[in-house]
């Protein structure tokens, strides 16, 4: 077998590999937190600047909207399990880091969101959209609704859950001597 011979089936088999692990894992995506206080991970007031896909070596920003990012950013959180629509905005009111999202920023611009239960499955659709147009652009041949799942319960409810890998990156808060109560 010649060297180039040899050379493309290393190739091959790690292309085969890779898709292998994305099928098993699904894909990769990191979620920045910003203004974080130092020694704390996730906690109210950081927030979510945005959410990307890694994909061999190159990363895939999503069109996110600051709900869509905040919705994202919760199922991520609760990716071990579906949630209803009743759960997602349930969950979202009852946790602080939601109810006070961006508030270390001292900005004036309200970055906090409020999604009703009516509005889940708009905004579901909306996700699947952004990560199909994010598969597109880093031309993966990956179906949303596979990675954005719907599981239909035993009763009229629908349960969304992404099957995917998460990683949450903290840039800490660029005043380092504040103190938050």
């Amino acid at each position: 077998m010649s060297a180039r011979s040899e050379s493309i089936l290393q190739e091959v088999d790690f292309l085969v590999a890779e898709l292998q692990d994305l099928s098993a894992a699904g894909p990769h995506f990191e979620i920045l937190h910003q203004y974080r206080i130092p020694g704390t991970d996730c906690a109210p007031g950081e927030e979510i600047a945005v959410a990307k896909l890694l994909d061999r070596g190159r990363t895939y920003l999503l069109p996110l909207s600051l709900t869509l990012l905040l919705l994202f950013d919760y199922l991520a959180h609760h990716s071990h399990l579906p949630q209803t629509a009743s759960q997602i905005t349930a969950g979202m009111r009852a946790a602080p880091f939601y109810q006070r999202h961006g508030a270390n920023a001292a900005t004036h611009v309200r970055l906090t969101r409020k999604i009703s239960l009516s509005s889940i499955k708009v905004y579901i659709e909306r996700l699947r959209s952004a990560l199909q147009q994010t598969f597109t652009d880093a031309q993966m041949r990956l179906d949303p609704c596979c990675v954005l799942v719907s599981r239909q319960t035993s009763s009229n409810q629908v349960g969304y859950q992404l099957l995917a890998r998460f990683e949450w990156i903290h840039i800490d808060h660029p005043d380092r001597k504040l103190i938050w109560p």
